[in-house]
């Protein structure tokens, strides 16, 4: 891949990961059909480049970030294993994300370069529908709805079927939380936040299952998702007030699988 195919990579990752429309598909859509990339070297790939936007992440919830690691009653709470309410929102979470994920990635991992671009094309297009009809059927907004163990397995176990190329991770997870009540604002915020720990562990995992293959193109793509993800994120926030994407996933879908015809 040219030094453009590295840059549109990383600009598209830091542009679409926020928005619950699977930034990891248009990605694969593109390495695949473009640039010839194996389905399985895409869907790496594409993984790969959300350890910019995490760092993105990091960064601007560097706040929360540091009231959800701050101990209880000192560190002592951490080796007693006494959390506070939203640690074990966070903690329980990232565990089934895990439980649900690994085995969904090694499944899909040996079965993508079996698939042919036509199929794998129409199947992120229609799982794209299925993102954007949860986002429309979710339950009345609750006033300060609590984390609570209920919604962190709910959370957790939809973050762990997003491993799926065409099923949005930022997408499915917020969904989850509006279904439980929380405002878009939340559910959008603690959707972001959750995704640290998690993708921080899939990269390491990625990284001893496949090797430390690592190049200049892949440090360029990451450092540019990194930076658009930084100043793409307080505006998403601020468009949960005002936009439904199910729309955009619609819409995205629709031309998917047009493509996937033509």
């Amino acid at each position: 891949m040219n030094i453009i195919g590295y840059l549109a990579t990383g600009f598209l990752q830091g542009l679409l990961e926020w928005l619950p429309i699977s930034s990891k598909s248009q990605v694969m859509i593109i390495l695949s059909n473009i640039f010839g990339y194996s389905s399985s070297s895409a869907f790496d790939y594409s993984i790969f480049l959300h350890t910019g936007t995490v760092i993105a992440a990091i960064i601007y919830f560097r706040k929360e970030l540091k009231d959800v690691l701050k101990p209880k009653q000192g560190l002592k709470s951490f080796i007693n294993l006494d959390f506070t309410e939203l640690q074990k929102f966070y903690l329980i979470s990232v565990i089934f994300t895990l439980i649900i994920s690994v085995p969904i990635y090694f499944l899909l991992r040996s079965k993508l370069d079996l698939m042919n671009t036509f199929a794998i094309t129409l199947a992120i297009g229609l799982l794209l529908f299925v993102t954007g009809i949860i986002q429309l059927i979710r339950k009345k907004q609750i006033s300060n709805p609590r984390p609570s163990t209920k919604n962190a397995l709910l959370l957790g176990i939809s973050q762990g079927f997003a491993i799926i190329p065409g099923i949005s991770r930022s997408g499915i997870t917020t969904s989850a939380l509006l279904f439980e009540g929380f405002s878009p604002e939340d559910a959008f915020r603690h959707s972001f936040i959750l995704s640290i720990p998690t993708i921080l562990i899939g990269e390491i995992g990625l990284a001893v299952i496949n090797g430390f293959s690592f190049s200049a193109g892949m440090l360029l793509a990451m450092t540019i998702a990194g930076i658009v993800g930084y100043f793409t994120i307080g505006l998403l926030i601020k468009a949960t007030k005002k936009i439904n994407f199910a729309y955009f996933c619609f819409i995205i879908g629709a031309i998917y699988v047009f493509i996937s015809f033509v």
